[in-house]
């Protein structure tokens, strides 16, 4: 089990909206790769009122690290990065696993923005139409492959366990 890189103690496996991700009980934190960041982001489970948002934006803005992280996969130093377009998260990258570091309240307010953009797209701050409309485009690539590969691990995991299931039926399954 993964090590904290703040705080180095064990981090717990937990589920946030549906997802397995590693959270430090000391800090706060939370580990994940950015595939499951996407997947994450790509859910609507939890609806967080106005208060809850701004209170989580708070605490995010609160416990944002400047000191050096080391990932708690590879040991390598993790850099300062922002999140898609955003300079005001900054998250911890590694940039040779693809691991992710988000402080405590990272994970929500990287939620909140990122569905603040989908629910608000003409409200973006200093982005012409052409730049929104090539990260949504980008955005629907990235989730599309990503369908498409969860489509055909299961396939090959039905062809293995249980003999197979005739094309059009596993293919209807993912309409």
């Amino acid at each position: 089990m993964p090590r904290c890189p703040k705080c180095k103690i064990q981090a717990e496996p937990i589920r946030y909206e549906g997802v397995r991700v590693y959270n430090c009980g000391e800090c706060g934190g939370h580990w994940l790769d950015g595939a499951k960041l996407d997947l994450i982001l790509a859910r609507r489970e939890v609806v967080m009122p106005g208060p809850v948002k701004q209170k989580m934006i708070e605490i995010a803005d609160a416990s944002n690290s400047t000191e050096k992280l080391w990932c708690m996969t590879c040991g390598k130093e993790m850099i300062k990065d922002q999140f898609k377009h955003w300079a005001e998260i900054q998250i911890d990258f590694c940039p040779k696993c693809k691991g992710v570091w988000l402080d405590r309240g990272e994970l929500e307010k990287c939620q909140i923005y990122w569905e603040y953009m989908q629910d608000n797209p003409d409200t973006w701050e200093n982005m012409e139409t052409a730049e929104r409309t090539a990260l949504l485009d980008a955005e629907l690539a990235a989730r599309k492959a990503h369908n498409r590969q969860k489509r055909n691990t299961t396939k090959d995991i039905l062809n293995i366990h249980h003999g197979g299931l005739p094309g059009p039926v596993i293919g209807d399954l993912f309409l």
